[in-house]
């Protein structure tokens, strides 16, 4: 009798398991691997820092999360220690994982921590130009191989590896980012300056991604921040706060993979800054926060997966003809004396465009949106995405559950003004553009940027 009852409490212990399994409302897998360069290779992040790293103080990581909902839509996070993702690194990934994998490339998110202590991606002659160093250039064409091989592995480990699982939002707070942009009483030069401004808009919500086994054993942790990762500027590969950060998480959950995902940090430093040690403490906070979040107890978050990728068209100023810019190299005329070597590297670039095919006039600027059911609603902004516009889109925004909007996504194309930003002027808003040759922008953005931004989320959020 004694083994009958045994005998049923094992049946029925058993068939609990498998239908908590059958019915689960996601499945979910993570997998990461190491993408610090394996030869010599320039910094990227700092103009006026253009020297080989000098050794690996951290590893660099690629991070990869899957979910599926129950009808099996499919939706992949990549998080990259890296200052940037390139429309050719998205491209080429998502390309080869819907081949190989089926993965819709609509469904495929990749976001850098922006951490500035990490290799260039350099991808067109526009951006070899400069090189006196051969080496360079197919090192760079070497490590575009092999990151984009390590990324698109990473995501078919997580999506061979889904199991049964429980995903869960919540959040927290840290404050250690502050805005940047502070109003300069000189005469000349930038009407901002690049200097903490305790006054200025912020955003210091950590929101956080749970994801447990069947099992309850937590497996994943992404979380997310909207700062520069410029704590420090060593010569060396380090993943700089968010590295420490997603180390010190790791370290205390033992098998999880923690992701990090860069929010509308492109007006935010974090303070103090410049020294490895206030990189340690700006991690510790916000792994300090991460926790806080977890022990606040997220809520589960049903499905199904709803997925969008649209773009909107971005115009520029103005378009300068080949007279113009020959005119100003010629004559200095209407050159910044403190930035003149950067401009007129800016207009050797747009010149030779011109000659070789012309200046684009607008910009497809792609938007992504990830729907948990009616509980969490992802916005992945690309660009050096300004706070003003996770603030705006999660102060006006009225559809059910949470939303999380992150910068720094799927191509990184330039600094991303609001149009408050543009009107007032500084770096963010037009200096910034004379360093960008991948891709080469004309002028700087008309100031219909942030409602043609903002108007689409709201087309695709409907």
């Amino acid at each position: 009798m004694k083994r009958l009852l045994l005998q049923i409490c094992l049946a029925w212990t058993v068939s609990g398991l498998l239908s908590a399994a059958e019915l689960a409302e996601w499945k979910a897998a993570a997998a990461k691997a190491v993408i610090t360069p394996t030869e010599p290779m320039y910094l990227a992040g700092f103009a006026n820092r253009e020297v080989p790293a000098e050794g690996t103080a951290m590893e660099l990581h690629a991070k990869s999360l899957a979910i599926e909902d129950k009808q099996g839509a499919r939706f992949v996070m990549v998080t990259l220690d890296l200052v940037e993702v390139t429309y050719q690194l998205r491209d080429a990934v998502a390309a080869a994982v819907k081949t190989k994998f089926g993965l819709p490339e609509k469904a495929l998110l990749l976001n850098c921590s922006h951490t500035h202590c990490g290799p260039e991606l350099r991808y067109t002659e526009l951006e070899f130009m400069s090189f006196t160093d051969p080496l360079r250039k197919e090192r760079c064409l070497r490590y575009n191989a092999f990151l984009t091989d390590k990324i698109i592995g990473i995501i078919g480990e997580s999506l061979q590896h889904l199991e049964p699982a429980t995903v869960s939002y919540g959040h927290a707070r840290c404050g250690f980012a502050m805005n940047r942009r502070l109003k300069s009483d000189r005469p000349t030069g930038d009407p901002y300056l690049n200097s903490p401004n305790p006054e200025g808009v912020v955003d210091h919500d950590v929101p956080v991604l749970t994801v447990n086994s069947a099992a309850g054993k937590l497996s994943a942790i992404v979380f997310g921040y909207a700062c520069h990762n410029t704590s420090m500027s060593l010569k060396q590969w380090h993943g700089d706060y968010a590295g420490h950060a997603q180390q010190m998480i790791e370290e205390a959950h033992p098998g999880t993979v923690a992701l990090f995902m860069m929010g509308c940090g492109g007006d935010q430093n974090a303070y103090p800054r410049f020294s490895p040690i206030f990189s340690l403490r700006h991690g510790q906070s916000l792994a300090t926060a991460v926790e806080a979040a977890i022990d606040a107890k997220p809520k589960p978050i049903r499905g199904p997966l709803r997925i969008d990728w649209q773009t909107t068209r971005l115009d520029y100023q103005s378009i300068p003809t080949a007279e113009l810019i020959e005119k100003r190299l010629s004559t200095g005329e209407g050159y910044d004396k403190g930035y003149e070597v950067y401009q007129r590297k800016w207009d050797e670039k747009r010149l030779y465009a011109i000659k070789n095919g012309g200046l684009r006039d607008h910009y497809d600027y792609p938007i992504q949106t990830v729907r948990f059911g009616s509980d969490l609603t992802f916005v992945a902004l690309s660009g050096e995405t300004c706070v003003d516009y996770s603030l705006r889109l999660k102060r006006e925004f009225t559809g059910p559950g949470r939303l999380w909007v992150a910068g720094y996504s799927n191509d990184i194309l330039a600094y991303i003004p609001s149009k408050r930003v543009l009107q007032e002027g500084g770096y963010e808003a037009f200096r910034s553009l004379m360093y960008w040759s991948n891709p080469l922008h004309p002028d700087k953005f008309a100031d219909t940027l942030e409602e043609r931004i903002i108007g689409k989320v709201g087309e695709m959020l409907k």
